[in-house]
């Protein structure tokens, strides 16, 4: 697989995933996760740069998405992609969650 395939992923509408942190509006879980997630904690620019430079990786669900990057740990950033947020520009796809893997959501049950 080419870097750029890893880097660039279309979506049923035919258009890349969006790279940009703005494009985003966050969920109430992915706060939570931001405000509480310690050892290791998270912050903003962790978030930022694993959406701006982070592997792009499929889920099981068609219009979620990670965000896949090295920084100490392996950060993923799993983002909810609207097709209303192509079409209208007041409209935002979800950052849905936030977490280090191989950290607390390893354990059997959890799945992305």
């Amino acid at each position: 697989m080419s870097s750029e395939s890893q880097h660039t992923k279309r979506y049923s509408l035919s258009v890349p995933i969006p790279r940009d942190p703005s494009a985003y509006r966050i969920t109430d879980h992915f706060r939570f996760r931001m405000n509480r997630r310690k050892n290791p904690s998270v912050d903003a620019d962790t978030v930022r740069r694993c959406i701006e430079n982070g592997r792009l990786k499929s889920t099981q669900s068609p219009d979620r998405f990670i965000f896949e990057l090295e920084l100490g740990y392996t950060w993923w950033v799993i983002v909810e992609i609207r097709d209303e947020a192509f079409l209208n520009e007041s409209e935002k796809h979800r950052a849905v969650t936030v977490f280090a893997k191989d950290t607390d959501h390893d354990e059997p049950g959890w799945s992305v």
